[in-house]
């Protein structure tokens, strides 16, 4: 890239820091069902069963969506580290996959920017709609909490830059950790896994996390 960031931290660090996200986010649906299920015990009918009402199964039936689709990348991140994953290269259009990655979030939060350049790159079209929407989800979450983040893309030679930010740059800088979530972890690695790089900038209440895309390869053309 064409300015610095801070150094990313060892393969270690972002092991370690990936599984404690992990950990840490598979508590909320667990702790919904635990929930869930205190009531309907509660609402038990008198032969001893366990009444679940329509919200009360709603409520149980999202926990464990949320917890099959932890699973599912959490399994899908080993299969990347293992060489076991193959992508589907593109060419995959810049400008779709940014507009895809905001209906993904469905608003929550809402990304607020110019519109991308036209650019097409060797990317996995579906997994960099995911990448794009976890790394915006975690700049909302890491910066202000606002709810909108700010996009910004440009063209450089050979790669094209997609930036997140929330929040103003100010206090000290702060590394990643764990509370980074693990949307920002996975992103991460699926960005890897397509040749890229993802970097990160955090201060207190701010964040600015840039996905680096390479451009070329098969498919591929740059424009802007």
């Amino acid at each position: 890239m064409t300015e610095e960031w801070p150094q990313e931290p060892d393969a270690e660090t972002l092991r370690r820091e990936t599984m404690g996200a992990f950990a840490h986010e598979i508590r909320t649906p667990l702790t919904s069902i635990r929930m869930v299920m205190e009531l309907a015990k509660r609402n038990a009918d008198t032969e001893g069963g366990l009444y679940l009402d329509r919200e009360l199964a709603e409520m149980l039936a999202a926990s464990v969506d949320d917890l099959q689709q932890l699973a599912d990348d959490l399994q899908e991140m080993s299969r990347l580290e293992r060489g076991k994953l193959a992508l589907a290269p593109g060419p995959c259009d810049l400008a779709a996959a940014v507009s895809a990655a905001g209906e993904l979030l469905g608003g929550s939060p809402a990304i607020e920017g110019e519109a991308p350049p036209t650019v097409e790159g060797p990317w996995d079209a579906g997994r960099l709609v995911r990448a794009l929407a976890g790394l915006a989800r975690s700049a909302n979450r890491m910066g202000e909490g606002s709810g909108t983040v700010r996009l910004t893309c440009r063209v450089e030679p050979g790669q094209a830059v997609v930036e997140f930010a929330s929040g103003t740059p100010d206090g000290e800088a702060r590394p990643i950790a764990a509370d980074a979530g693990f949307a920002f972890f996975r992103a991460r690695q699926l960005v890897v896994a397509m040749g890229g790089s993802v970097h990160c900038e955090r201060r207190e209440r701010f964040a600015r996390v840039a996905a680096v895309l390479p451009l070329g390869g098969p498919g591929g053309r740059g424009g802007g």
